[in-house]
């Protein structure tokens, strides 16, 4: 049975650092990254990076070798396949789209500047 939900595969090195950033907020890891992906379904800026050639390719591997995983839980399966057809527009996978927009959050804090703006 399919699940309404997407997973991100970051260096645990990331992974901790988003963790830690989510609970700051007062948010789970999940929580957290479902918020960015709806936002992106919006703001379309991986796309403008890509297009910009701006998105540098992934390795399959973090620096110690394996990767660990964050996983929003979205609302319905629709919400995961048009997330798919976006990643797929990107030329990305779905991890790795959803990857790009979590460690864009990592170093620039939209939404810590938005709660305190």
């Amino acid at each position: 049975m399919a699940v309404a939900q997407i997973t991100a595969r970051l260096p645990a090195e990331a992974k901790l650092e988003f963790r830690r950033y989510a609970e700051a907020l007062g948010l789970d890891a999940s929580e957290l990254a479902k918020l960015l992906i709806v936002r992106e379904r919006y703001q379309k800026q991986l796309l403008r990076l890509v297009r910009a050639d701006k998105v540098a390719e992934r390795s399959r591997r973090g620096s110690s070798g394996r990767l660990e995983t964050i996983t929003a839980h979205l609302s319905s399966l629709e919400d995961v396949e048009s997330f798919d057809a976006y990643a797929e527009k990107c030329g990305l996978s779905r991890s790795s789209a959803a990857a790009h927009i979590l460690e864009a959050e990592i170093r620039e804090h939209w939404l810590e500047k938005a709660i305190k703006a």
